[in-house]
C-alpha cells in the first residue's frame, strides 16, 4: 500500500509541475492533445494492461453520445458507465482475469462520473430555456464530437482522482483567456503548505494509531474509554490522507488553468459559473477581465477549513467532495422518478461508486440513522439566543457529534469488511450506536416542551 501511496502522490506533483508548461500552450488543438497524451501516459503508467478498460468505456461512450439521442443519451450512458464499473472492472476477477489495481479503479471512478456527466449536460443543453443564464446551451456543448469525448475522458487533469468537472468547464479552459490572468502559483504554493502540514500529521498517527490495531488481542485487553476514543486518532489519519489526495488533485487542475472563472459570475463548485453570460462576456472584453478576481472554485474539492469547524454532519458532508456531490445531485437525485426515494438512491449509489466492501455501505448507509437526532438538536440550537450559554454549549456538542459520528463509521471505511468492523463495535459495546439512540429519544420528550415554549413567546 505503501507503494501506491508514493506512486500516487509523485503523479500529482509531477502532474501539479506539469501545468506550468501545459498552460503555455497557445492553440487550443495543441493543448487538447497534449493534456490527452499525458492523461494517457499516466492512465498506461498506473494501469499497465488494464488501460484497456478506460478506454474501451471510454469509446462506447462516445458512441452513445454522439449517435443517440439527447433524449435518451443520458439514460443509456449512465447505466453502460455504471455497469463497467461495477461488473467488467470491479468483478472481473470472478471471469478468470487478473483484479485491477486500485489506481485502475480510481480512474474508472473518475471516468464513470466524467462520460455520464457529459450525456447529462448534453440533454440540459436541449432541453434549456431561452433566458439561459447558466449557459446550458454554451458554445461548448453545441458540437460535440467523438474526438471530444476521447480527449475529455483521457485529460490529466482529475483523471486519476478527481476533482470531477463538467465538459464544459473542460472547453473553456482550452478556448476561454480568463486562465491567464489567474494567481496559478499563489494559491498552489499555499495548498501545498496545507499538503506539507497534513502529511506530516498523517505519518505521526498512521504509525502511532493503525486502525487494524482495533482488531488485535492486545486492544480488547485495553480499557473502555481507550477502546472508544481509539476512533478519534484513526479518524485524523483518515481525514488527512482524503485532504492531502484532494488538495493535490485541485493543485492539479490550477496548476493547468482549468476552472478559473471571475469570482462575480457566482462560481459554485463542480457547476461553474451561475452566471455564465458575464464569461461569454469578458471573454471579449480582456481589459475588463484583467481588473476581474478570478478563483478555482469550480475545482475546489474539499473545504477543509469547513470540515474541521462545521458543527453539524449535514453541513460537513456538503462541503467534503463537493464536486461529486454536485455529480450526484444533478445526475443521480434531481432526474430519479421516485422522489421518497431519492436520498435513499443517492447513498445506494455514493456506497458502489466507492465499491463493494460492506465497510463503504456500513460507513455511509448508517449516516441516515444520525441525522434525525442531529435535526432535534440542530432546531434547538438554532432557537437559542445569540451569544447565550446554551447556545455556545449546544454549538459545542453538536461539533463533539459530528467529529463522533464521523470517526465512529469511519472506521468502518477503513476497515472495510463487515467482520472487522462488528468486531471493533463489539468491543465498545456499540456504544455509538446506543449513544444516537439515547439523545434522539432524549431530544424527542424536550424538544417539544422548548420548541413550543418559543413559539409562545413569539406569540405574545
Amino acid at each position: 500500500m505503501l507503494m501506491e501511496d508514493i506512486v500516487y502522490l509523485g503523479i500529482l506533483l509531477l502532474s501539479t509541475w506539469f501545468g506550468q508548461y501545459y498552460r503555455k500552450i497557445k492553440d487550443p488543438f495543441t493543448k487538447q492533445w497534449a493534456s490527452t497524451l499525458y492523461g494517457l501516459l499516466v492512465v498506461t503508467t498506473v494501469s499497465g494492461s488494464h488501460v484497456v478498460h478506460p478506454i474501451i468505456c471510454t469509446l462506447v461512450n462516445a458512441i452513445i453520445v454522439t449517435q443517440l439521442s439527447w433524449k435518451i443519451c443520458h439514460i443509456v450512458s449512465i447505466f453502460f458507465t455504471f455497469f463497467y464499473l461495477l461488473v467488467i472492472v470491479r468483478l472481473c476477477h470472478l471471469f478468470g482475469f487478473e483484479p485491477v489495481s486500485g489506481h485502475t479503479s480510481l480512474i474508472m471512478m473518475m471516468m464513470t462520473l466524467r462520460h455520464s456527466g457529459v450525456a447529462f449536460e448534453i440533454n440540459s443543453a436541449a432541453t434549456a430555456p431561452e433566458d439561459d443564464a447558466q449557459g446550458l446551451k454554451s458554445e461548448a456543448l453545441k458540437r460535440v464530437t467523438f474526438l471530444d469525448i476521447f480527449h475529455y475522458g483521457f485529460s490529466y487533469m482529475g483523471v486519476l482522482t478527481g476533482p470531477h468537472y463538467r465538459y464544459r468547464t473542460y472547453w473553456d479552459s482550452l478556448h476561454r483567456p480568463t486562465s491567464e490572468y489567474a494567481d496559478h502559483w499563489g494559491i498552489t504554493l499555499y495548498k501545498l503548505k496545507q499538503v506539507a502540514v497534513f502529511a506530516l500529521i498523517f505519518l505521526v498517527t498512521s504509525n502511532a494509531f493503525p486502525a487494524k490495531y482495533a482488531l488485535m488481542e492486545e486492544f480488547n485487553s485495553r480499557n473502555f474509554l481507550y477502546r472508544f476514543c481509539y476512533i478519534y486518532p484513526t479518524f485524523v489519519t483518515f481525514r488527512m490522507r482524503m485532504f492531502i489526495g484532494m488538495i493535490l488533485s485541485e493543485c492539479v487542475c490550477q496548476m493547468a488553468g482549468l476552472g478559473c472563472y471571475p469570482t462575480k459570475s457566482e462560481t459554485v463548485s463542480g457547476l461553474g459559473p451561475r452566471n455564465y453570460k458575464l464569461i461569454e462576456t469578458l471573454s471579449s472584453d480582456l481589459e475588463q477581465l484583467k481588473k476581474e478576481d478570478i478563483d478555482f472554485e469550480t475545482v475546489h474539492n474539499m473545504n477543509v477549513e469547513k470540515v474541521e469547524t462545521c458543527n453539524t454532519v449535514r453541513t460537513a458532508m456538503k462541503v467534503w467532495n463537493t464536486t461529486v456531490q454536485y455529480w450526484m445531485a444533478n445526475c443521480v437525485y434531481k432526474p430519479f422518478p421516485f422522489k421518497g426515494l431519492r436520498t435513499p438512491a443517492v447513498f445506494l449509489i455514493s456506497s458502489v461508486w466507492h465499491g463493494y466492501a460492506p465497510g463503504y455501505f456500513l460507513c455511509i448507509s448508517q449516516i441516515t440513522f444520525f441525522l434525525p437526532m442531529e435535526d432535534i438538536y440542530v432546531k434547538i440550537y438554532k432557537q437559542c439566543a445569540d451569544n447565550s450559554s446554551a447556545k455556545m454549549f449546544l454549538g459545542a456538542l453538536l461539533w463533539f457529534l459530528k467529529m463522533s459520528c464521523m470517526a465512529y463509521l469511519g472506521l468502518s471505511f477503513q476497515l472495510l469488511q463487515f467482520d472487522e468492523t462488528m468486531t471493533y463495535y463489539k468491543s465498545v459495546y456499540f456504544a455509538g450506536h446506543v449513544l444516537v439512540a439515547i439523545l434522539y429519544v432524549t431530544g424527542r420528550i424536550i424538544a417539544p416542551k422548548i420548541l413550543v415554549k418559543d413559539e409562545k413567546k413569539k406569540g405574545l
